[in-house]
């Protein structure tokens, strides 16, 4: 069986060598429909994906913040049955906002560490926001923060003048009884988040700690800052917020009409998303409606084309006809060529989509990160190109041959 085909292929190779300029323009024709196909599709995938990719690493796209909740409180099993939902990130209790007010202070002993950066004035309000591990916002440094710890954003940090390692001294205030009580803790700086990944004056620790200072606001005992008075603080049953980031930017909406539907009103960044997200719609839809007018002129030159080989290798294929190839021989002998025709076009059509995407992606190197890419198009995108090009092109080759079994051998040499 191998023999046999090893054999149509070799037949059909030597009929193309012989007619090689005809062969050429076939796959020239071929390279030219596909080859700007490809530059389109690398370009929806490069600058549309690179941009969506850049929205998916910044977690403030695809936060998701409650607002006013009134009487909605959010117990443990709300929190398991989000974390276990396939478009959730991340999703943990938070405390009230006002609660979480702090001012913190440089301890002297640590110096100014700001490392050149300006106001570093030693110190800084900042809002103290619960995290755990798997938090898109501090990364691997959440399962560091201790009950003594402490993330800082860039922005706190430079006003801070400190860096990882360094003492800051955590001040809060109450009133209670009509009095006012001050309570001071010790934090060490865990780390210092870049400045994309949170850009306003926050801090971030573990929830116990967050639960300690809400405690304490509310006037209970807080044992774990050192503040004895007042009554026993018990676990919490439930929150009055949370932190919840998507896992992608395309599952911020639906999340979001999830909550609106059950009366929680929440906060996106829909405008933006929504922008980028029918930038990509559109610029499918275009490609679509290119590549079908593409794929139809496409399979019709080549059915013409094809046919007309039928129609001046008549004699040729029916005195292989009479040296004993079958009929078989005669529905393979176009589709074997055909598909040799389609895949060096492809090959043709690769090496040209290289070379554009690297001219585009050289002229966009500015604007580009190391990683990134203006058009690219994968190996996977690449090889279904090719069997798309290798199937419209066998599917006319096809219906040829078996036009070919109808030719009189006898009709056909008398007429020479």
């Amino acid at each position: 069986m191998m023999a046999r085909v090893s054999q149509l292929f070799r037949l059909a190779l030597a009929d193309l060598r012989v007619e090689w300029p005809i062969a050429l323009c076939q796959v020239i024709a071929i390279a030219a429909v596909l080859t700007p196909l490809l530059v389109l599709a690398g370009l929806q995938q490069g600058a549309i994906g690179t941009l969506i990719d850049r929205l998916n690493r910044d977690p403030a796209m695809r936060l998701v913040v409650p607002e006013v909740t009134g009487g909605h409180r959010f117990d443990h099993a709300w929190f398991a049955a989000m974390a276990a939902r396939p478009e959730v990130d991340f999703v943990m209790p938070a405390t009230r906002q006002i609660a979480g007010q702090i001012d913190l202070l440089r301890d002297e002993a640590s110096g100014d560490q700001s490392g050149g950066q300006p106001n570093g004035r030693g110190e800084a309000r900042v809002t103290l926001l619960p995290t755990a591990p798997g938090d898109p916002v501090t990364g691997p440094h959440a399962a560091a923060a201790a009950m003594d710890g402490v993330i800082l954003s860039f922005r706190a940090a430079g006003r801070l003048g400190v860096m990882p390692g360094a003492v800051v001294t955590a001040y809060a205030e109450r009133t209670r009884g009509g009095k006012a009580e001050p309570l001071a803790f010790p934090l060490r700086v865990v780390a210092v988040l870049p400045a994309q990944r949170d850009g306003g004056m926050s801090a971030f620790a573990t929830l116990p700690l967050v639960q300690a200072v809400q405690d304490f606001r509310d006037g209970k005992a807080a044992p774990a800052l050192g503040a004895t008075a007042g009554d026993p603080a018990g676990p919490a049953a439930d929150y009055p917020l949370f932190r919840l980031y998507a896992r992608s930017i395309r599952d911020v909406q639906a999340l979001a009409a999830d909550f609106q539907a059950n009366g929680i009103a929440v906060a996106t960044r829909h405008a933006e998303i929504a922008s980028t997200l029918t930038l990509d719609r559109n610029l499918r839809a275009i490609l679509l409606i290119i590549a079908t007018l593409s794929v139809a002129g496409y399979v019709v030159a080549v059915t013409a084309s094809q046919w007309g080989n039928l129609r001046r290798k008549r004699r040729d294929l029916a005195i292989l006809n009479l040296t004993g190839y079958g009929s078989g021989w005669l529905v393979a002998f176009p589709v074997a060529q055909a598909a040799i025709l389609a895949l060096v076009g492809s090959l043709v059509a690769a090496a040209a989509f290289a070379g554009a995407a690297a001219t585009i992606n050289g002229h966009f190197q500015e604007s580009i990160a190391s990683g990134e890419a203006a058009c690219r198009l994968g190996a996977p995108d690449l090889l279904a190109a090719a069997a798309l090009t290798l199937a419209l092109s066998l599917l006319p080759a096809a219906a040829i041959g078996l036009a070919c079994r109808r030719i009189e051998t006898s009709e056909e040499l008398r007429s020479v």
